[in-house]
């Protein structure tokens, strides 16, 4: 095929540079190397899957990133959510509270939770809002906690638990899950990815085993370091004669050209080998 610049080069090689209009280099497309653009493809794609997808995590992981974040304690949140709903995240009450931390929804919405039934942000606004009590009532946790089920007019109002049965009950069981102790028994839950934190956003193990088996339906990373150590050469030799004439095959002369070196090798590919002939 005749390439403007180029000359006539190979079809399969000029479409093996050109693997993905998307990852052409901003500069001579040359300078890109064929393994190295279907890496990047791959990459960028289960990147973009995993933005998309729900991620499985534990719900200790949640307590403890939201204990990093708003300074209440792993036990306190976790005795919070075993009392609102034991832990599960599709929970509603019949007044409308939502999700594992049962949050209502004008208050889901205060603390900036867009989605009370995924996990992640519903443990997060929990302990947002937790640490607005912690601060209002000076770290009095049964207080904390009557505000949390009865709202902090309440508590102003009765200047103290108010005398509510149900907020009676509240605060007295999870006080007794803190001296007993609460465990998730290693409970996973499903988060939208795009909540998880950025350390947990990165590819976790699975999503990188997955990828491998992408990529091994391309090439073998040995077949890839093969393939790196031909254009490796072959842009050495382009930068050691440079491009004395695009537009035609080599002259009787000796000249050299770009279209020349196109012509040097030809890759035969299947899934198996990788033949530079």
């Amino acid at each position: 095929m005749y390439i403007e610049g180029l000359g006539y080069v190979d079809e399969n090689i000029y479409n093996a540079y050109n693997v993905s209009n998307a990852t052409k280099a901003s500069t001579n497309p040359v300078t890109q190397s064929v393994g190295q653009s279907v890496f990047d493809q791959l990459l960028e794609q289960e990147k973009a899957n995993q933005v998309q997808e729900e991620k499985t995590v534990d719900l200790d992981s949640i307590f403890k990133e939201a204990s990093d974040k708003y300074g209440i304690s792993v036990d306190l949140l976790k005795s919070v959510a075993k009392a609102e709903s034991n832990f599960n995240p599709e929970a509603t009450s019949h007044c409308g509270a939502m999700g594992i931390m049962q949050l209502m929804p004008s208050t889901a919405q205060s603390l900036g939770v867009k989605d009370a039934y995924d996990p992640y942000e519903n443990i997060m606004g929990g302990a947002k809002l937790l640490s607005q009590l912690d601060k209002m009532y000076d770290g009095n946790v049964k207080l904390m906690l009557a505000g949390y089920n009865a709202g902090p007019g309440n508590v102003e109002k009765y200047n103290g638990v108010p005398p509510f049965e149900e907020t009676q009950n509240y605060v007295a069981t999870i006080m007794r899950y803190l001296d007993e102790g609460v465990d998730t028994a290693g409970k996973t839950v499903n988060v939208s990815a795009e909540n998880v934190s950025d350390s947990d956003n990165a590819l976790t193990k699975a999503a990188l085993d997955g990828l491998q088996d992408k990529l091994d339906d391309y090439f073998s990373y040995a077949e890839y370091q093969m393939l790196m150590t031909y254009f490796d050469t072959m842009m050495n030799i382009i930068s050691s004669i440079g491009d004395t004439d695009g537009n035609s095959f080599a002259s009787d002369n000796g000249d050299d050209s770009l279209s020349d070196l196109f012509r040097l090798g030809n890759i035969q590919y299947n899934r198996n080998n990788i033949n530079l002939l």
